[in-house]
């Protein structure tokens, strides 16, 4: 979905993320989505495993040419995204239309997050 101005702001239900040719994480301002926080997750994990990163206006153009897309949320947790409107994601890379490398440690990273005493609240006995 575009925000007002004609940027990529989110889809239906969950945010998006996109890694551009340079290698940088990049996620669209949450001015115009909700901030979710699967979404704030994934940018400390990006801070935490040294990938940079970018929150800006990111255009339709520049998901269509991206090296990797994925989305956000509570139940899809990160999820890649291989085409948007017909157009593989990843062109011209190893990974053309699959799960990128930066996606994957980002979802290695996400997956122990329950593990981290930090990031978790114990369930106390029944």
């Amino acid at each position: 979905m575009l925000d007002v101005d004609g940027f990529v702001s989110e889809t239906n239900a969950t945010n998006l993320f996109m890694v551009d040719g340079n290698g940088i994480l990049l996620t669209p301002h949450a001015h115009a989505c909700l901030p979710g926080i699967t979404r704030e997750s994934v940018l400390t994990l990006g801070q935490e495993l040294l990938i940079p990163h970018e929150v800006r206006n990111i255009s339709l153009t520049e998901f269509h040419s991206a090296s990797e897309v994925f989305t956000t949320g509570t139940m899809g947790e990160l999820t890649p995204v291989t085409n948007i409107d017909g157009r593989t994601i990843g062109w011209g890379t190893d990974h053309a239309g699959k799960r990128g490398p930066i996606t994957t440690r980002l979802q290695d990273a996400y997956r122990l997050l329950p593990d981290r005493p930090d990031c978790s609240t114990p369930l106390p006995p029944f």
